[in-house]
């Protein structure tokens, strides 16, 4: 086996280990509630040991977004096409809409993922503040990477990405919300009526 093909079953095996990790910890936290549910629990669910638990994810209310970087791989080539030479905002929309519209054509069952763990996050507030800690260190990211890509200052680069956050997480809180009144709501129209608000807001 040659050193890619070794590096690239690595790398296929770790993202298997951290989706049960976080299929694990998502079932659980449904079930029993965060606070209830124990790190052994979860890892024995996950067919891993506490051990290596750890080495995946830092906390146990992290555990659930553990699965997440399938997203994070599938954003980084679009932001890549994020250019200096236009305003950021409109293109960073593109890009979240882009996401949402991927997620709409034949991946229901990472659409349902992620509404039920945006459901479960509105309903335990230990899972909230480890979202927004997360998402604090994702947009350090995204502002470090496009400060680079673009050109922009980063005081600027750090707002539009601040706002196009706040819209994007308003639309997934919003498209939650609508689930748990039983009404079926198209996630990508609902991030879409929210962008169109927020430049109404702003004229």
């Amino acid at each position: 086996m040659d050193g890619m093909t070794e590096t690239g079953l690595r790398e296929r095996r770790r993202a298997q280990t951290e989706r049960e990790i976080a299929d694990a910890a998502l079932t659980l936290f449904e079930e029993h509630g965060v606070e209830a549910t124990t790190v052994g629990q979860v890892a024995r669910a996950a067919g891993v040991s506490e051990r290596t638990f750890f080495r995946y994810v830092a906390v146990k209310e992290l555990a659930v977004f553990a699965g997440d970087a399938e997203i994070g791989e599938r954003i980084a080539p679009m932001l890549a096409d994020v250019t200096g030479d236009e305003p950021l905002l409109p293109q960073l929309e593109q890009v979240w809409a882009e996401l949402l519209r991927g997620l709409a054509e034949g991946r229901d069952e990472q659409q349902r993922r992620m509404l039920r763990v945006r459901r479960l996050v509105r309903r335990e507030p230990a899972l909230r503040l480890a979202a927004l800690r997360l998402d604090e260190e994702r947009v350090g990211d995204l502002v470090s990477s496009l400060v680079e890509s673009t050109g922009r200052p980063e005081p600027e680069v750090r707002l539009v990405v601040e706002v196009g956050v706040a819209v994007f997480r308003t639309s997934l809180d919003r498209w939650a919300d609508a689930a748990e009144r039983g009404e079926h709501t198209d996630l990508l129209a609902t991030y879409t009526e929210a962008c169109v608000a927020l430049r109404r807001a702003t004229r």
